[in-house]
């Protein structure tokens, strides 16, 4: 029987699928949807998901076992392992990098720090619809 594969991802076309893979990934990490000691879906598992090619997706969990998020154990697959304070880091600058876009989008549209400010404590205080 043939699985078939539906592509329900789409993959920013400026910036290579691996690092996009990483992402997804590292994303599911920080919000806690893996945790330390979860196993990851096999390469090709993940290359048929995501529509790619199961060498891309090498390469982008390769990566990964380099930044200590996760661990290839040879017979058993590829689990998490990231350290609470490397998560801790990795939200911190994940944290710092959509603040940095969401001021330039702001200020591309001309709003000032004030207003940015002031929006916000509106949205947070239920004032403005989110």
């Amino acid at each position: 029987m043939v699985k078939e594969v539906v592509v329900s991802y789409k993959f920013l076309h400026d910036v290579p699928i691996y690092l996009q893979i990483i992402d997804i990934f590292q994303g599911k990490i920080l919000r806690g949807e893996l945790s330390r000691g979860d196993q990851l879906p096999s390469v090709r598992d993940v290359a048929m998901e995501y529509g790619v090619n199961p060498n891309t997706v090498q390469r982008a969990f390769a990566e990964m076992d380099r930044l200590e998020l996760t661990r290839s154990e040879r017979t058993t697959g590829r689990f998490v392992i990231a350290s609470d304070q490397l998560i801790h880091d990795c939200r911190k600058e994940e944290s710092k990098k959509t603040i940095k876009d969401f001021i330039a989008k702001m200020k591309a549209l001309g709003i000032e720090r004030e207003e940015i400010i002031e929006i916000i404590e509106m949205i947070e205080k239920g004032w403005i619809d989110e």
